[in-house]
């Protein structure tokens, strides 16, 4: 990204992929923020902050950035700016005028401290009246105009209504008209602050704590409003406080008790809780008012899958995408299903239809291509992730699967190249960190594999996969009692490694340790008895002591399992 945008006061030159000044900490040109806003320039400065000029790729739309300079600023005060940008959002939300500057955004981004300034649209007040229901973790919104009366443009919006949007109620009760006060003072007096709205419009831009004060102050001015009780509970999950949005969801529910929306939203604060049966209750509470409610459907057929119970949840997503076909994410859970199922030829058909609905989504780019390597096509595969990055090239995910690709193509070089990248955006991704071990094991760089295995393990050390690799890697490096500790940490996660025990058992023969070598080899046949490796390794050892009849029987049995394995594989 080169040099320092802060040409007068810092000017430093900086490594190639940098995204912050490495000596004032400011962004650097091209760099994006919460992987949204991509600085273009310095438009100016003063002692502590600078205003960058930048544009929100979520709408190509041009943006203001004013960021606090790390090296100029304390934590203390770079909390302080944050809290001023959460007021200054809050107090925005009450602007409305065309053509006025308001505070849309803010957040920390690496060492930086920043908040986000644009136009205000007029078409940012046209939202249509919407209630939520969450499909995997996904919340989507789902108009609440009369399902049975929808037009064929209704049915085109569905297709790209997949998206946080805020709730209201499908009820909409209209009471006895107000009288018309008869003076402009009166009428000032009689219309009260529209908190509902306030809340709608901060929760559309992301801001839920602006969202939920206000919807608080909406229920306080009518508490039978069912809108603002669903806005409450569904900012509330935004939150991660699912208890309190249950809470919220079932004092709406006792409003309007048959709302299929409002079920299938109480199953979302569920599902985050952990509580399966009552999740799937809301479900069928939903469906029993509204069978061909697709968003119960589709939400049934998630929690079906994470309960891994792949076959039921695919009939789910059948029922949804006969109801809507339209659904790119459900189109998306289901090729995930099919994929789990080692199905990938339906997955990849599934794949393709969202991505018909979907063309520029780099996370289906990143499935398909996903599907494609596991079909033995790298090639194809790296084409399709290649295609992703060109989208969004911010996505540590894709570039580890690039990474993958060119693994699987034995371009190990290039492999490393795009594992770093995915690290250098996303450093606690352990299953790059783990493939990167791999690859540069692969070059014959063993002590940086080892660093690399073990950078794995700090962010996930259950990954018994890395312990048993750098077990072996050790065991190859004649760091024997190195090797028995990663071995031993293998097992402990899973017992029945047999790869693990059969390592350790070569590693305790090379330390001389014959005894427990065999103990080792003994539990790798007895889980594994059609493993010639083993018993090859357990005839050495009961050679080396002395036992040369059972030696040699185990010689026979292990050739006699390969000569059955090749005469299978002619």
């Amino acid at each position: 990204m080169g040099q320092c945008l802060d040409l007068e006061g810092c000017g430093t030159p900086n490594r190639e992929r940098a995204r912050f000044c490495a000596r004032c900490g400011i962004p650097l040109k091209g760099a994006f923020l919460k992987a949204r806003y991509e600085v273009v320039e310095l438009t100016g400065k003063d002692r502590s902050t600078v205003t960058l000029r930048a544009i929100d790729r979520h709408g190509n739309i041009p943006v203001m950035v004013r960021a606090a300079i790390p090296a100029e600023t304390s934590v203390e005060e770079r909390e302080g700016f944050l809290q001023d940008a959460e007021l200054a959002i809050s107090l925005s939300a009450g602007i409305h005028e065309a053509g006025s500057i308001r505070v849309t955004d803010y957040g920390q981004d690496g060492p930086v401290a920043f908040l986000v300034k644009s136009e205000y649209d007029l078409q940012e007040r046209l939202s249509a009246s919407r209630i939520v229901a969450r499909v995997g973790n996904d919340i989507f919104a789902v108009d609440t105009v009369q399902r049975d009366q929808e037009t064929e443009d209704d049915d085109n919006d569905m297709k790209t209504q997949l998206r946080l949007a805020v709730p209201t109620s499908t009820a909409t009760k209209v009471g006895p008209k107000t009288p018309i006060p008869s003076t402009p003072l009166e009428a000032a007096q009689a219309k009260p602050h529209d908190w509902l709205s306030e809340g709608n419009l901060a929760y559309e831009h992301g801001h839920y704590p602006a969202a939920l004060a206000a919807y608080e102050q909406a229920i306080q001015q009518n508490a039978a409003s069912v809108d603002a009780w669903t806005g409450k509970g569904t900012t509330l999950l935004h939150l991660e406080r699912p208890e309190e949005a249950l809470q919220a969801y079932d004092q709406a529910l006792a409003l309007t008790p048959d709302a299929p929306e409002l079920w299938t939203a109480r199953a979302s604060a569920l599902r985050a809780l952990h509580r399966t049966d009552e999740e799937m209750y809301c479900y069928d509470r939903a469906l029993a008012y509204d069978s061909n409610f697709v968003y119960a459907w589709s939400g049934r057929g998630m929690a079906l899958a994470e309960q891994n119970q792949p076959q039921e949840a695919l009939l789910a997503f059948d029922r949804a995408l006969l109801l809507d076909p339209h659904q790119s994410v459900i189109w998306q859970a289901m090729s995930d299903t099919l994929y789990i199922l080692h199905r990938y030829d339906e997955a990849l058909i599934a794949i393709h239809r969202a991505l018909e609905l979907e063309s520029k989504n780099p996370a289906l780019l990143d499935t398909q291509g996903n599907i494609l390597r596991r079909m033995k096509m790298p090639e194809k595969a790296l084409a399709i992730h290649e295609q992703a990055l060109q989208i969004d090239p911010t996505n540590a995910t894709v570039w580890f699967d690039k990474g993958n690709d060119l693994r699987d193509l034995r371009r190990f070089a290039e492999a490393l190249v795009a594992y770093d990248q995915a690290l250098t955006i996303d450093t606690t991704l352990a299953s790059a960190w783990y493939n990167r071990g791999n690859v540069l094991a692969a070059l014959r760089m063993y002590e940086d594999a080892l660093e690399s295995y073990d950078h794995a393990l700090h962010y996930d050390n259950g990954l018994t996969s890395a312990w048993y690799n750098k077990g072996s890697l050790l065991h190859e490096l004649h760091r024997d009692e190195e090797a028995l500790q990663a071995f031993d940490r293998a097992l402990a996660v899973d017992i029945h490694y047999i790869a693990a025990w059969n390592n350790k058992g070569l590693s305790l023969f090379a330390l001389g340790r014959l005894d427990e070598a065999l103990a080792a080899l003994d539990q790798a046949t007895s889980f594994a008895p059609e493993e010639p490796d083993a018993w090859y390794n357990r005839a050495v050892v009961l050679e080396k002591l002395g036992r040369k009849q059972e030696a040699l029987s185990c010689q026979e049995w292990a050739r006699s399992l390969e000569q059955r394995t090749h005469h299978v594989g002619a």
